[in-house]
């Protein structure tokens, strides 16, 4: 079994890189269609020979196949939205490794043929289906991690759309669902970990002061109030805030580079630490450590605002809250090299 394992990868490596584009491309989009329909498992095996096949075109070779793969990736990348009822997991997974292969492309392209098709994805991701806000925001966040500063170049365009789905994204602003169909939760979920891990590799990546006022009054409130989305339950949330939204938040004070706006927001993170209910309270002194630990010295100014609130919290019901601004103190000190005992 072995041997015959070896020789089908060696078969598909040379199909995928003996063959001209122009053979092995139509023949590829033909066999996607007809497996998309009773062979989903052996999608993958197919994307994995398009994508070796994309790593061996050449700059011309692309630019002159470039429309048909754009109109075969748009096919392929309404996987998720044709497949809405299947099983979450394997849906992710083919889709997966459509946008592994799209970006295998994009890689090769330069900023000028980029763009043109970056819009058409944005576009794309408008109309039909809400399912398809998830394959563009996954497939977003795998080109900022590629891309790193070049897509921030691009990124404008999704400020007002990424502060407008926080919004609505939110378990206590709305009671309606984005998704209707199965899983509708994992999949808001999900959606909101691409639009928090995007943003936080954006804010990572910024160094032409991306940060604009009007880009960062877009922002701040929308990704302060995600401390009171509880959407998903316990431990999905705790997972959120710990592994998403605290890092993007933290990452966003830095790309801000302004003392006034770290003072507002500051001062919206102070606020939620006295909501009326405990984890929310809990995650924002996560927040605000975060905030200290990013700032550093820079924080000293925020300090006397911060104080009272901290006061506030040393006596506070829950234990687990007592007991985490007691380690904010701490972490505090430590960033700022100086007891703050006098302060209270």
């Amino acid at each position: 079994m072995g041997s015959l394992s070896v020789r089908l990868a060696s078969l598909r490596s040379t199909l995928a890189t003996k063959l001209p584009p122009r053979v092995l491309l139509p023949t590829l989009s033909k066999c996607y269609s007809s497996m998309v329909l009773d062979q989903k498992k052996q999608l993958t095996v197919l994307m994995g020979v398009l994508k070796e096949h994309l790593a061996h075109m050449d700059k011309d070779q692309l630019s002159f196949h470039q429309s048909e793969l754009t109109s075969f990736f748009l096919t392929a990348l309404d996987f998720r939205s044709r497949d809405s009822r299947g099983d979450l997991e394997k849906t992710s997974e083919i889709e997966g490794h459509v946008i592994n292969c799209l970006v295998t492309m994009v890689m090769k392209l330069s900023e000028v043929t980029f763009r043109p098709l970056f819009f058409k994805l944005f576009d794309w991701s408008k109309s039909d289906s809400t399912e398809r806000l998830l394959t563009f925001y996954r497939l977003s966040d795998a080109l900022a991690e590629r891309l790193k500063g070049l897509f921030v170049l691009f990124a404008g365009n999704l400020i007002k759309p990424f502060s407008e789905l926080l919004q609505k994204i939110h378990s206590s602003k709305t009671n309606e669902q984005m998704f209707d169909s199965d899983g509708g939760e994992q999949k808001s979920v999900m959606l909101l970990h691409y639009i928090l891990d995007c943003l936080h590799k954006i804010f990572l990546y910024d160094t032409q002061h991306f940060m604009s006022k009007e880009r960062a009054d877009a922002l701040l409130s929308p990704l302060v109030d995600q401390v009171e989305n509880t959407l998903g339950g316990g431990q999905v949330y705790r997972q959120r805030v710990t592994q998403h939204l605290v890092p993007c938040v933290g990452q966003f004070a830095v790309a801000l580079a302004d003392n006034t706006l770290w003072k507002i927001l500051n001062y919206q993170i102070l606020l939620k630490t006295r909501h009326s209910d405990a984890q929310v309270r809990f995650s924002s002194l996560l927040m605000l450590m975060e905030l200290a630990s990013k700032l550093k010295e820079n924080y000293m100014v925020l300090l006397p605002e911060t104080i009272p609130f901290l006061a506030e919290l040393m006596e506070d019901e829950c234990e687990e809250v007592e007991q985490q601004v007691q380690k904010v103190i701490q972490e505090m000190e430590n960033i700022l090299g100086e007891p703050l005992q006098s302060f209270f």
